[in-house]
């Protein structure tokens, strides 16, 4: 078992008897160190929530008061769900780190007064709600941020989306992407080739 540069991070996996990377955890995990942007293709249940999760939080700088990570899900029980595990892994950090969930179903005056007064450390929310705050309310500032995840692309990125993730692709430039999706789609291929920096693309599908 791989041992992360962040002592909480490994306590977490411990107390969640998370002996074993799965493939496309090793893959992501091994590739996040190369500039270029990474696609995944892997099904569902893969462990691919935990392969995005893990190198950003142990790269994550808890001392910068900005967004460092912005993860794009296409329904709000997948942001939720993100949000859950990503909660179970902070749980033993020794240093505060600020997860924000946007979504349908979250107090969205809340939300905003807690923008304006101070960025979270990790974004997760569907993409119409962080694309009105970030554009419509600008009170989410994610062009700090150093990765953006789009989770379940092949529904993430369907044509009522896609002007949003545009935006929010756009805004993120300098930021690493990673793209996962169960299948890759041709409709997918304009944005994929638009916004991602020479990507790499890892097709994960291990025997049953």
């Amino acid at each position: 078992m791989k041992k992360f540069n962040k002592t909480y991070l490994n306590d977490a996996l411990a107390a969640i008897h998370f002996n074993e990377l799965t493939d496309v955890q090793k893959k992501v995990i091994e590739y996040n160190e190369l500039y270029q942007d990474l696609i995944i293709e892997a099904k569902t249940g893969s462990g691919k929530t935990h392969a995005f999760l893990l190198p950003i939080l142990d790269q994550l700088n808890e001392l910068e008061e900005m967004v460092q990570a912005v993860i794009i899900a296409p329904t709000r029980e997948l942001a939720v769900q993100i949000e859950r595990f990503i909660r179970a892994l902070i749980e033993h950090s020794p240093t505060h780190i600020r997860v924000d969930l946007i979504s349908g179903g979250t107090d969205r005056v809340q939300i905003i007064e807690q923008l304006m007064s101070r960025q979270p450390h990790v974004v997760i929310g569907t993409p119409g709600r962080v694309h009105d705050l970030v554009f419509k309310e600008n009170v989410l500032k994610i062009y700090t941020a150093k990765y953006l995840v789009i989770d379940e692309a092949d529904m993430s990125l369907d044509p009522e989306f896609i002007e949003e993730l545009s935006n929010i692709a756009s805004v993120c430039q300098s930021a690493k992407k990673m793209v996962f999706s169960a299948t890759i789609p041709e409709r997918l291929m304009p944005f994929l080739r638009k916004y991602l920096n020479n990507p790499i693309t890892l097709k994960v599908h291990p025997q049953e």
